[in-house]
């Protein structure tokens, strides 16, 4: 593992912190997973070069007759 990423100690730190006390070890393991897949994927985004421009926009068309 990278130095960066979290240790289980911390991810049990930061679940009583936000009132998730009685997650079992299992689901801990899990968010303990999940917290560093996203820390993955967000390392390797080229976030500097971003401008408002390059936001999605989502776009949604309703047409008249389409009432779904």
């Amino acid at each position: 593992m990278q130095p960066d990423h979290l240790t289980i100690d911390e991810v049990r730190r930061m679940a009583a912190a936000i009132g998730l006390n009685r997650l079992s070890e299992e689901h801990m393991q899990q968010l303990l997973h999940a917290a560093n897949v996203a820390h993955a994927r967000r390392t390797i985004l080229p976030v500097a070069s971003l401008t408002p421009a390059d936001e999605p926009a989502h776009v949604y068309r309703h047409r008249p007759g389409d009432e779904r």
